[in-house]
């Protein structure tokens, strides 16, 4: 007798082929002139927290 799988839930944080591609997006957005998204790039590279003000906006 074989027993039923339990479903898995989503995972909380996202695998890394789709951060990847969440970095490939925000790349894209900064080189079409997206100010905020080249904002997001230099602090995601020095590793600082966004402002508040920033990420509301």
């Amino acid at each position: 007798m074989k027993e039923a799988t339990k479903t898995r839930g989503r995972q909380h944080r996202p695998t890394t082929s789709e951060v990847a591609r969440y970095y490939e997006r925000l790349r894209s957005a900064a080189d079409q002139g997206n100010v905020q998204a080249t904002a997001l790039l230099i602090a995601l590279a020095e590793k600082r927290p966004l402002p508040v003000e920033a990420v509301a906006a």
